[in-house]
């Protein structure tokens, strides 16, 4: 069950980032200054990010209470650069290399040695 919870939280994130990238396009070249902090309330992209971040949070702290932090950590944020490299790609039209495939490749297998019982 928490591991089913651990793929949701991640999923989560990943959703936020896909949607605050897509927010952030809206943003163009604006300074970094008041307008970029009422950006969420101007922009829907941005607060759904805002707001799936949100939500993932509350459910990453109730599964650090059930997993060992040196688990939930690595696989969580190993699992989120590896979708959001994937997607973004197929979502925002981003590109991938040769070498970051093989990165991605080795996060997977990082991934799957976190599992590895001592």
């Amino acid at each position: 069950m928490v591991y089913l919870l651990l793929f949701i939280e991640t999923c989560l994130v990943v959703a936020a980032q896909l949607v605050l990238r897509q927010g952030a396009k809206a943003l163009g070249d604006q300074e970094l200054g008041l307008g970029i902090v009422l950006a969420p309330f101007k922009n829907p992209y941005i607060f759904s990010g805002l707001t799936l971040h949100g939500i993932s949070f509350f459910l990453y702290v109730f599964i650090l209470s059930r997993l060992r932090l040196n688990i939930v950590y690595p696989v969580s944020t190993g699992a989120t650069i590896v979708l959001i490299s994937i997607l973004s790609v197929f979502f925002l039209s981003e590109s991938l290399n040769t070498i970051q495939a093989f990165g991605i490749l080795a996060i997977i297998v990082g991934i799957g040695l976190v599992f590895i019982p001592a």
